[in-house]
């Protein structure tokens, strides 16, 4: 039976009850997210729902905890069954996310899985094996955000930054640059690259 890094079996989380007892007692927000997201993509899997974590939650993730984020991201091939197992979890709609107050936690379904033929990782987390987006993808995601939204282009370059840095010896460049030619961010590429 898999156990996490506090010695707590899966079983011992198998009912919500049981799992929300626990994560209310966990102070550190990013550990009590990435034990609920480790519960709540097992329970999917089980209903046979594909579930991927993306965006800032990923980011957050494969920056271990590095740069926060408001919500986790998921895409999901059934948003029915998702957002019914988040209700069971207390998870109530507020606008376009699925908002627990007691544990400051909010999902949001971005798009069906998978959104696009993207990249997909296996991590494994309290536990339990969870699909996150690429890290190629990650990073051009940033790069898009920082140079077409430029919503706050100055974060979005430094994950990007932290990402490739980090995962230089792990990521497929051939996919890489295809990723940053479709997306037309070549030029912020080759200066993240630089750095």
């Amino acid at each position: 039976m898999a156990k996490d890094q506090n010695g707590r079996s899966s079983a011992d989380e198998s009912r919500p009850r049981d799992l929300l007892r626990s994560l209310k007692q966990e102070p550190n927000l990013f550990k009590r997210k990435m034990r609920l997201i480790g519960y709540v993509f097992a329970a999917l899997a089980k209903q046979k729902v594909d579930v991927c974590l993306v965006g800032g939650e990923a980011v957050e993730l494969y920056t271990a905890g590095q740069f926060e984020t408001g919500d986790i991201d998921i895409t999901a091939s059934s948003r029915a069954i998702t957002e019914e197992l988040l209700g069971k979890l207390g998870f109530k709609r507020d606008g376009m996310i699925l908002l627990n107050e007691e544990l400051s936690i909010a999902f949001q379904i971005v798009a069906d899985y998978p959104s696009r033929s993207e990249k997909i990782r296996t991590l494994q987390i309290s536990g339990f094996g969870i699909k996150v987006v690429g890290v190629e993808d990650l990073i051009i995601d940033r790069l898009v955000a920082a140079k077409h939204w430029r919503s706050n282009p100055k974060m979005d370059l430094e994950q990007a930054t932290v990402l490739f840095r980090n995962f230089r010896a792990s990521i497929d460049p051939q996919y890489l640059r295809k990723r940053a030619e479709d997306e037309r961010v070549e030029d912020f590429l080759q200066n993240i690259s630089k750095e």
